[in-house]
């Protein structure tokens, strides 16, 4: 496939392709403007930051700097090279595409990868059909035929080296395929066996619906209940969900995503019409999962078990979401009758009763503080002192001070001073749950909270250091990987500082894994002003008045004054306005060289002088983007009147005037001018001055409808 080839699929695909569509599969978006905003799924973003522009087909984060179009954000997401994230926007958009012209040095090994997976899933569909005891298994959990096939539930046979002597007829890699789990070298021989024997396997897809790896559960007493692939350069369970490939359509509404604990709990309520439910592959939830949901929305409902296991996983997930801070984040947890899980309360055809768990679903606090007073007899004063004392460290996590004496008030029944001062056993508990939070920063410090344990009286935390010379040099032999830092300062007869922090432990690693991301500087007001006179000059209204009365070198950048000529010389459309989409394609038609300020269109309306500068053709088409998404994203949010374009002229003209100031004032503070010099330097700064000021004057624009 030669060059033109690939480039005509790339833009019949980009042509067919919906960015807002693709990207809403990783996270959710909602309309703002002309375009559509978010959560930033390129890091741990706790405000929306990210928008993405349908009339660019691009999108930027204006947190992290992340930008592109649709082929750009498949290749960093999935880690994949351009022609792997084109064959995967190809297939999804219905376009012809194939890879045979390269050579297989081209096709990567992930790739290879997923081919394995497919051959895999094919052949435990094949084994599958033939097993009636694995037909037989899932009627047993009233899973039905249509059920079966939409999540490809297949079987692996309990001979050693079926799929072995399956992939080999293939002529398979079967180094490859023990590397991502089906199979595993023999002990004692060589030679591959399988890794799956006598197990029903559930196909585990990416969000592009690539099976990445397979979850298999025993069909007898066999250990582990169930198995999952290892870990491999496609499958990594903290960043993948059973079931959010299926659920991810149903989570782009303001439905929330709801946590189920198996994959058989999954399959049994996408079947009753519970397409939001998903699982987590055999461990509790982690950052990376909450990370994955929170984009998607920041309501999620736990609906485990309530066995222990079941209300520790509960806990787990809560303390992991709450963590993220995320902005209006809310966790919540569904109560399911005794003795009742989500597949067992499907199974007997209790839709209605697993809605309404959901639909009552309690605040991890509440949920808590109930626990407690379940499995404590609260009719007797023991039984009250222990719901308590489980009640109080609940508590203590609650910062909100109103919250807090909510739940106080609720639970002061409890106290043995409520019968005959109300009051004081609301005090006490406040006290007890202070005294609580006291003692955990202490052991989170590190000191000891136990007399018995000192010996003695309580170590008490340092309260102020010492100050701290804020010149600092590491010591001899420093390693970056470690915080051996110390005080400057003098040093002893040893060698050693005299005073001052020497520490030599190594570093701990951090809790963020997130790569930090250099943020995008903030515009100043001269950016801004030019950025939103720009946006006016595009538009019907006023882009006449924007150019009667903007002279081009008070343009802030380069890039200002060259997409000002520019937006002056385009035709404007039947609406009076510049289409962004027809600038762009004039200007990414110049050759790219350096300078295209030669290359600008001349106008009647601007001295092309002026706006003439030094811009490559991908600077200026990256500026022109800039501008239309800042618009778009609601950042340029100054309504286009009458008062808001003299007030950025004059910020312009003000921003001029200082630069101008400035770098007379930097000549003048020059000690070899003669009298003559700088008296003509301080005669050009007044001249200069009153030119700048009579460059515009206020209240003297011609208002739109004289356009």
């Amino acid at each position: 496939m030669s060059i033109q080839d690939i480039q005509r699929v790339k833009e019949e695909v980009r042509a067919r392709t919906d960015i807002v569509s693709v990207i809403s599969d990783y996270t959710r978006l909602k309309p703002s403007g002309k375009g559509f905003t978010g959560l930033c799924p390129f890091h741990a973003d706790k405000t929306p930051s990210f928008s993405v522009t349908p009339a660019f087909q691009s999108y930027r984060c204006w947190a992290c700097g992340e930008k592109g179009d649709v082929f750009t954000f498949v290749q960093k997401k999935e880690n994949l090279s351009f022609i792997e994230a084109l064959e995967v926007l190809a297939r999804k958009a219905g376009v012809p595409f194939d890879r045979s012209g390269f050579s297989s040095e081209q096709i990567s090994e992930r790739q290879e990868m997923l081919e394995l997976n497919s051959i895999a899933t094919g052949f435990f569909l094949d084994r599958f059909a033939r097993s009636q005891s694995a037909l037989d298994y899932l009627n047993s959990r009233s899973i039905l035929k249509q059920t079966q096939d939409h999540f490809d539930i297949g079987y692996a046979p309990a001979e050693w080296d079926a799929l072995a002597n399956h992939l080999a007829k293939r002529h398979s890699n079967l180094a490859l395929a023990a590397k991502i789990g089906l199979l595993r070298e023999r002990k004692e021989s060589s030679g591959y066996v399988d890794y799956y024997r006598n197990r029903l396997m559930f196909p585990i897809h990416d969000l592009h619906g690539n099976v990445v790896g397979f979850g298999g559960r025993a069909m007898g007493d066999e250990q582990p209940k169930y198995l999952n692939s290892p870990q491999s350069d496609v499958f990594n369970k903290s960043h993948l969900l059973y079931g959010l490939y299926f659920a991810r359509q149903s989570l782009r509404t303001e439905i929330p995503p709801v946590f189920v604990e198996g994959y058989t709990d999954v399959v049994t309520a996408h079947q009753a019409g519970f397409e939001q439910c998903i699982a987590t592959l055999g461990t509790a939830m982690t950052e990376d999962h909450a990370q994955i949901l929170v984009r998607y929305s920041k309501r999620v409902i736990l609906c485990y078990d309530g066995d222990s296991a079941g209300i520790k996983a509960t806990l787990k997930g809560a303390e992991i979401w709450e963590q993220m801070k995320v902005e209006g984040a809310e966790l919540l947890v569904a109560r399911l009758p005794a003795g009742d899980d989500p597949d067992s309360i499907l199974k007997r055809g209790d839709s209605a009763g697993f809605q309404r768990a959901l639909d009552e679903a309690v605040p991890r606090i509440e949920y808590q503080i109930e626990s407690a007073l379940r499995t404590n007899d609260t009719s007797i004063e023991s039984g009250r002192a222990s719901a308590l004392s489980e009640i109080v460290p609940v508590l203590a996590t609650i910062r909100k001070r109103s919250v807090l004496d909510r739940y106080v008030q609720r639970v002061a029944r409890l106290h043995e001073m409520y019968n005959f001062n109300v009051n004081r056993a609301l005090e006490s508990i406040l006290a007890d749950v202070q005294e609580y939070r006291a003692r955990s920063a202490q052991r989170t410090r590190g000191y000891k909270t136990v007399e018995e344990q000192n010996g003695g009286p309580l170590e008490q935390p340092p309260t102020v250091r010492p100050p701290i010379n804020r010149t600092l040099r590491a010591t001899e032999g420093f390693n970056p990987n470690t915080t051996n830092w110390q005080r400057a300062g003098e040093r002893n007869t040893t060698g050693e500082f005299k005073r001052g922090y020497k520490r030599n432990e190594p570093a701990p690693p951090p809790s963020d894994r997130t790569p930090p991301h250099v943020g995008i500087p903030a515009l100043s007001a001269a950016d801004k002003a030019e950025r939103t006179l720009l946006r006016a000059l595009m538009t019907a209204d006023w882009h006449r008045v924007v150019a009667d009365n903007m002279q081009g070198y008070l343009f802030a950048s380069a890039e200002g004054r060259e997409m000002a000529a520019w937006i002056i010389s385009t035709p404007r459309g039947e609406d009076g306005a510049v289409d962004p989409m027809q600038l762009l394609s004039r200007i990414e038609l110049m050759p790219n060289r350096v300078n295209i300020g030669e290359g600008h269109p001349s106008t009647s309306n601007a001295d092309p002088a002026h706006l003439a500068g030094s811009v490559s053709v991908a600077r200026l088409s990256d500026y022109i983007r800039e501008v239309v998404e800042e618009s778009t994203s609601n950042l340029l949010n100054e309504p286009l009147n009458e008062a808001t374009i003299s007030g950025c002229i004059r910020r312009l003209r003000d921003h001029r005037e200082m630069l101008a100031i400035r770098e007379i004032k930097d000549y003048l503070l020059r000690v070899d001018l003669t009298v003559d010099q700088r008296s003509d330097a301080l005669r050009r700064l007044s001249e200069l001055m009153r030119t700048q000021r009579g460059s515009i004057e206020s209240g003297k624009l011609s208002p739109p409808d004289a356009v």
